[in-house]
């Protein structure tokens, strides 16, 4: 027998009933106790959250404007910002002060989120080209959300507003897949017509790519699970995402402005073919191109474009480009850096300055991208390469 029941034999029946009771009406007291906590909690978690984000949406919405004065990049994306604000604002409105819309709350609003989505596709396409999107292109990208938003609070069918949380899914998902292929194409041109990526390059959209995924999956679950919590980790992940997002925007440097305008030449559309005067009238400035480089050092302005070169050279970047591809087999990027590249190793072979040093002298910008480069170049690091003592 136990020892609790051979002392509850002992002490009699009623003192174990007694002693039942009290550990009966303990346990009661404690999940009463829990069960008031925990909804407290959830909501208290819930709200800060909300907090929290439309917080980062503030900081971000101003920082954005501040650097738009001056800047086309960051005014386009001040507007989505602002834009994702507005909603917001309605949307606190409408749980906190003056719930109008009654029992279709949550899926209003949840549509109104959605409309968001268009907007993505729109800044994406702001990042990864030299314009923005066309009003007539995106007025069709945007219209349909709207649309649906006011067929369902007509209709206020469960079917129209399912159909409505499916496409915007499948739409963000062809939004991402649209990324990729976006950012690709516009890493190849920076390596057209630009002798650096720092503050151009796109790289940091992968991971805020997966973060939107990440995001359309919370918001889908949270428009199917009424929960504080799922509520708190939606508004948490957009924190997040957002929060990056103003950060690595802010930072970006506009691919038209870094570039300028060459006299008369465009910066846009695609490269033209050669002309009908063959190789020695298209490409004269050949031997000026080399003596540049091998005299002059050109490639030690860590700031070159194509443009530059091409003034330079008293040719334009079409024919320009069109040689470093055609004839060198090369892009612009990587001739540029193959110089640097190559002085950097004489002064890491002949030479006891500091990698920094090195770096700048050699025409890179920071030493993040020498390395990155000189790595990808040599198969070695700077640092391997001195102590080897190898002037590849």
């Amino acid at each position: 027998m136990p020892l609790g029941a051979a002392r509850c034999a002992a002490q009699g029946e009623d003192t174990c009933c007694g002693a039942e009771d009290f550990f009966v009406s303990l346990l009661s007291k404690r999940t009463k106790k829990t069960t008031m906590i925990d909804p407290d909690f959830t909501s208290r978690l819930r709200d800060f959250s909300c907090g929290l984000f439309f917080m980062f949406q503030l900081l971000g919405t101003a920082a954005l404007y501040a650097k738009g004065r001056h800047h086309q990049l960051q005014r386009s994306a001040f507007y989505f910002m602002l834009y994702l604000l507005g909603i917001s604002m309605v949307e606190f409105y409408l749980f906190f002060i003056d719930n109008f819309l009654g029992a279709m709350l949550k899926p209003v609003t949840n549509i109104m989120q959605v409309t968001v989505v268009p907007l993505a596709l729109m800044l994406l396409y702001r990042l990864t080209h030299t314009h923005g999107m066309k009003p007539l292109a995106a007025t069709l990208n945007l219209a349909p959300y709207w649309v649906a938003l006011a067929v369902y609070m007509t209709s206020g069918s469960p079917v129209v507003y399912d159909c409505i949380l499916a496409a915007a899914l499948l739409h963000s998902a062809g939004i991402v897949i649209y990324g990729f292929v976006a950012v690709r194409r516009f890493n190849q041109q920076l390596a057209a017509c630009f002798s650096t990526d720092e503050h151009l390059s796109l790289r940091w959209t992968w991971l805020l790519l997966l973060f939107y995924l990440a995001l359309a999956a919370t918001w889908f679950v949270a428009t199917k699970v009424d929960s504080n919590v799922t509520a708190a980790v939606y508004n948490m992940v957009c924190s997040v995402i957002f929060a990056l997002l103003c950060y690595f925007v802010y930072r970006q440097d506009d691919m038209l402005e870094a570039l300028g305008r060459g006299a008369g030449e465009p910066t846009t559309g695609t490269l033209a073919p050669k002309p009908a005067g063959g190789r020695q009238d298209s490409y004269h400035f050949a031997q000026a191109l080399h003596d540049t480089f091998e005299h002059g050092r050109i490639y030690l302005n860590p700031t070159l474009n194509i443009n530059g070169l091409a003034q330079e050279l008293g040719t334009n970047r079409t024919y320009l480009s069109n040689y470093l591809n055609q004839e060198l087999h090369t892009s612009f990027y990587e001739y540029v850096n193959g110089w640097r590249v190559k002085h950097a190793r004489q002064l890491l072979a002949t030479t006891t300055l500091p990698l920094e040093d090195v770096a700048s002298q050699s025409g890179f910008n920071s030493l993040s991208s020498f390395r990155r480069y000189f790595k990808k170049a040599t198969g070695t690091t700077p640092a391997c390469c001195r102590a080897a003592g190898v002037n590849r």
